[in-house]
């Protein structure tokens, strides 16, 4: 044989297993992708492969209140914003009361001064936002709190709603600092316009 037809020879076995390789890839590439588009139909589709540990396992802890506060109103000024309307105006109020905050193994007690909106609507709904000063019953140690919530007119004197609250410590070594970012869920009971009952659950 000569060496032009061994050259001839092992061109074609060259370009045979190039063609080979080119086709085993090509091949493997589409199984690859099959593979692929059905993970991504099936966790597009279903939740059977979604981790719900941390940080989707929110839990609330309706057990013992964290807060408990007896508010009385003692102001209110129709702001006018949207309508002379009394039946959906929006009002600035203010109010005070006093309560127990249970932490751990304490329970300790405040005094509370609060100012914020107060706006209805026409469908019975009712949108308060404020903010909230905690005052350590024993001490100067004072917190302070942004409160929103959304609610309705239960009945003619009754308001319910319930709603987030946002607590920080004026202090970091004070009496109330462990509230320093802390996130609670609460419900109001807003009776004859005047007396307002709050219960809140610290959201962990």
């Amino acid at each position: 044989m000569n060496d032009k037809l061994k050259q001839n020879l092992w061109t074609s076995i060259y370009f045979k297993i190039f063609i080979l390789l080119l086709t085993i890839g090509y091949i493997t590439t589409i199984a690859l992708s099959s593979n692929y588009e059905i993970k991504g139909i099936k966790a597009g589709n279903t939740i059977e492969d979604i981790n719900f540990d941390a940080p989707l396992n929110n839990t609330f802890f309706l057990d013992v209140p964290f807060l408990i506060d007896h508010s009385t109103t003692t102001g209110v000024k129709p702001l006018g914003i949207r309508t002379t309307d009394i039946a959906t105006e929006d009002f600035e109020v203010i109010f005070s009361g006093f309560g127990t905050i249970n932490y751990g193994n304490k329970t300790l007690r405040h005094t509370s001064s609060s100012s914020g909106i107060y706006v209805t609507n026409p469908d019975g709904s009712v949108y308060q936002k404020g903010i909230m000063e905690l005052k350590a019953e024993e001490g100067n140690d004072t917190a302070k709190a942004e409160y929103e919530s959304i609610g309705y007119q239960a009945g003619e004197d009754t308001v319910l709603d319930s709603g987030i609250i946002f607590f920080n410590s004026t202090s970091p070594d004070g009496e109330l600092s462990f509230l320093n970012n802390t996130m609670a869920i609460y419900k109001d009971v807003i009776e004859g316009g005047q007396n307002i009952t709050t219960i809140a659950w610290e959201w962990k």
